[in-house]
């Protein structure tokens, strides 16, 4: 104890960050413990199993295989929860909630150290943060994105820590808090490889070339170096020919005995523009992502095939550039249009945290473990790897033991109240059909979130928060150029 009072006594901004967030870190505990009271098992989801790839490879196989679509930090980690008793979907909720839990003490560092009058602002934001839908949601969950934001909070602080310190020694000794979880960030997910636009407009706002020594440099190249490797190529051309599809063009002899199989479909999706957000989560991304389904599409049937993968990510990217170079304004209007589409579905809360909804999803991932013994789910469950299961009518209730208790409700309520003022922008009361871009219009929080953009580029911020509102939104432009509407 009296370590921790002399640490305190060292760093009085890290003392205060602590005090004050103590409302948040008791509503955002209970909050979780009632969550797991009536759900106990982190959740299984469509990419799970590809997190989970790693840790099921290595233990019943003693195969190393860390796939291309899921590396490095967050598959690994997934070995060490397996070998507690009981599975990791056990103890994923304790390990990362608890993870969610102490991480409201960088953010509220940053409040402290940054905003002049700090004791208004950081009870409220810490509150907010703590119960924030889509990261208590993310906590339960075996998927890699819990961690992801985690550790883009500490490396955060870390700057805010390291940019901030006048005392150049001091500063350099700072610079690691922004680096290891900065690092653990770009290992966890491709997404992360955004944020470098921004941090290099950082770096010479700092004039990082006076603070940073010869190792420093090296350990933050190395990053560098080993973002590209994180992440799936194949996923890329697919993704982002899913994101520019309506830009193919259908006049020029490039693949022009693919595009005549599809001009139908690229026609219809161009005419439809202001609402291709709607229309890219389910045609194209299924179309593009399973060639080989399209029977009355031969050429692309035949690019879906086993072994012509190289080509297939070829074409898609080739496509994907020459649209975007013949027309960049709208492959920039598309990536808009994701952006506020997905600020506008922010309260997802309601079907999510609804009594029965895992239990019923989790049925076929359930279904896939009864009918085949060398499955990941069966480990991650703690079952038996070799035999029969219980049935999942049975098991049901051991995933989802109390279904309308009063702490379900209690979470519900929460979650509902938060998701029902967490969206950037609005539609007006129509057939989700008819919700065409031009439609959606900002609300209070969008405002108030560019103002505090703004503000950010003051000289008291610019270092600090200003630094972090360009990594913001070159990670945010980043991603939804390249992607689809998708709120996590």
């Amino acid at each position: 104890m009296e370590k921790l009072r002399n640490f305190f006594r060292r760093h009085p901004l890290v003392r205060d960050a602590f005090f004050w967030a103590i409302p948040a870190f008791v509503f955002g505990a209970v909050l979780r413990a009632l969550f797991m009271s009536y759900l106990p098992y982190a959740f299984w989801g469509a990419d799970s199993r590809s997190y989970y790839y790693f840790a099921h490879k290595l233990l019943s196989h003693g195969a190393v295989s860390l796939g291309d679509k899921r590396r490095y930090l967050y598959p690994i980690l997934m070995v060490p929860v397996s070998l507690l008793p009981g599975g990791a979907l056990k103890w994923l909720p304790l390990f990362q909630h608890t993870l969610g839990v102490v991480t409201i003490w960088p953010l509220a560092y940053v409040v402290r150290k940054t905003l002049r009058y700090w004791k208004i602002w950081i009870i409220p934001i810490t509150l907010i943060y703590a119960g924030l839908p889509i990261v208590v949601w993310c906590e339960h969950e075996l998927l890699g994105d819990n961690v992801f934001f985690a550790t883009l909070t500490w490396a955060f602080a870390g700057w805010v820590a390291w940019a901030g310190q006048e005392q150049v020694e001091r500063s350099r000794r700072m610079f690691w808090w922004f680096l290891v979880p900065f690092a653990l960030f770009i290992l966890t997910k491709p997404a992360g490889r955004f944020v470098w636009p921004g941090i290099f407009v950082g770096l010479v706002i700092v004039a990082a070339w006076r603070l940073l020594t010869l190792r420093q440099a090296l350990a933050l190249l190395a990053v560098l170096l080993i973002s590209p490797t994180v992440g799936s190529k194949k996923q890329g051309a697919w993704l982002l020919y899913t994101a520019v599809f309506p830009l193919t063009r259908l006049e020029t002899p490039l693949d022009a005995e693919y595009k005549a199989e599809v001009s139908d479909m690229v026609t219809r999706m161009r005419d439809n523009l202001e609402t291709y957000y709607l229309l890219q989560n389910d045609e194209p991304f299924t179309f593009l992502g399973h060639p080989d389904r399209q029977t009355e599409r031969p050429l692309w049937a035949a690019l879906g095939q086993e072994g012509n993968e190289k080509m297939k990510d070829k074409i898609y990217m080739d496509l994907a550039i020459e649209g975007i170079m013949h027309r960049p304004d709208l492959f920039l209007y598309l990536g808009m249009e994701r952006i506020a589409a997905t600020g506008a579905s922010l309260d997802f809360c309601g079907s999510l945290f609804s009594d029965g909804a895992f239990s019923s999803d989790f049925a076929e991932f359930y279904q896939d473990a009864v009918d085949n013994e060398d499955i990941p789910v069966r480990m991650a469950l703690g079952l038996p790897k070799r035999g029969p299961i219980p049935p999942y009518k049975k098991y049901r209730l051991k995933l989802e033991p109390a279904p309308g208790s009063w702490a379900a409700r209690v979470v519900q309520a929460s979650e509902k109240a938060y998701g029902k003022n967490l969206n950037l922008f609005r539609f007006p009361n129509l057939p989700t059909a008819q919700c065409k871009f031009s439609l959606m219009r900002p609300t209070f929080l969008c405002w108030w979130l560019l103002l505090g953009g703004l503000l950010s580029a003051l000289p008291r911020y610019r270092r600090t928060l200003g630094v972090w509102t360009i990594v913001a939104v070159g990670y945010v432009f980043g991603v939804f150029v390249f992607s689809m509407v998708f709120t996590r």
